[in-house]
């Protein structure tokens, strides 16, 4: 069931929640909705899901290429799952799984046995086999949130949304889990937006990644798409550290198509920045090493450049090449740029 958001508009008095945004999701794709709190995230999973009416007039949202804008959300069968598990709290786990088919008119209910199979299915499938009869309270957050999609899941929804599902779990559940949500998504192949700010759940685990920033849609496409190409400063900026370099920088030569506009600032990852020793036979920025941090997998490196006003620029080396290079505070080194990257709006590569 692929999902289709053309032209949407949304405005909460003077303020601008969605400004002409679109967004086409395949079937059966895993898609990340990724931005900065504001951006517009949740006010457009929630018109998907029919939980707000967009402007009208300002467009349409289309199912399998069915217009279902102004369809009431609870005929557009759409799963939902919010932050907070939102579980009913005096009724035990099978009965939140099963409450959803339940309240159907009756010629849509499946019978009490049907509705048990579908329950004892869906506890398997998350890996709650046992815990049909605990109540919410007696569940640990990362067990209630598997209920809550386990229960988005009985009504057998064409598309699953997913409103920042980890939010409210400390960081080692959320990491289980998102694991766990890659795998669950694999098995049953249902269409499902998911709504996050955390940069690194969205790249580990989507399909593909919608990036937001003030009501519209800066960028989508897979995940090593938009870190490898970002298509602005801002989403450069927003998947992870980068470094905002003063051009000219010696060893980085500019594209000739730039060079006449004049240098003003190259992003470079701070894994993209060779640090090397001061008697290095190349054509490289000098430095100062200023700080070294070698708690983690990477040792991180603060330089100061000893031209363009003593600015910092990060880097990123193996724990073992830092060993071997036998670098200390306060060492000349010579920094060497493997990519970086100018944006022609900011005169920058």
């Amino acid at each position: 069931m692929s999902v289709e958001v053309e032209n949407i508009r949304k405005v909460f008095g003077a303020y601008t929640a969605l400004n002409g945004v679109s967004v086409r999701v395949p079937s059966g794709r895993l898609t990340a909705l990724l931005g900065p709190s504001g951006s517009g995230k949740t006010t457009l999973l929630r018109i998907i899901a029919g939980l707000e009416m967009a402007d009208p007039g300002s467009g349409a949202i289309r199912f399998h290429g069915e217009d279902v804008t102004g369809t009431p959300a609870g005929q557009r069968k759409v799963g939902f799952v919010f932050q907070h598990y939102a579980l009913f709290r005096h009724m035990s786990v099978f009965e939140n799984i099963a409450f959803g088919l339940k309240v159907r008119k009756r010629s849509e209910r499946p019978d009490r046995k049907e509705i048990s199979a579908r329950v004892h299915r869906l506890l398997k499938l998350v890996q709650l086999e046992g815990y049909e009869a605990r109540l919410p309270s007696q569940l640990s957050g990362g067990q209630r949130q598997r209920v809550a999609l386990a229960r988005a899941l009985a009504v057998e929804p064409k598309v699953l949304l997913l409103d920042e599902p980890f939010g409210a779990l400390d960081a080692k559940v959320r990491k289980e889990l998102r694991r766990w949500l890659r795998q669950l998504h694999d098995e049953v192949h249902l269409t499902t937006l998911f709504v996050t700010h955390d940069q690194e759940e969205a790249l580990e685990i989507a399909d593909e990644v919608v990036i937001m920033n003030q009501a519209r849609v800066e960028q989508h496409g897979t995940p090593q798409e938009v870190y490898d190409h970002p298509a602005s400063p801002f989403i450069y900026e927003f998947l992870g550290n980068v470094n905002r370099v003063s051009l000219p920088l010696l060893g980085f030569s500019l594209a000739d198509s730039f060079q006449e506009r004049g240098s003003r600032v190259a992003y470079v990852r701070p894994h993209d920045v060779d640090v090397l020793p001061a008697n290095t036979a190349v054509d490289a920025e000098p430095a100062i090493l200023r700080s070294l941090h070698t708690a983690g997998p990477l040792a991180r490196l603060t330089c100061a450049r000893l031209n363009g006003g003593r600015e910092i620029i990060e880097a990123e080396m193996s724990r073992q090449r830092l060993r071997e290079l036998d670098f200390v505070e306060g060492d000349t080194v010579l920094l060497r740029m493997r990519r970086a990257r100018r944006f022609a709006e900011d005169f920058a590569i």
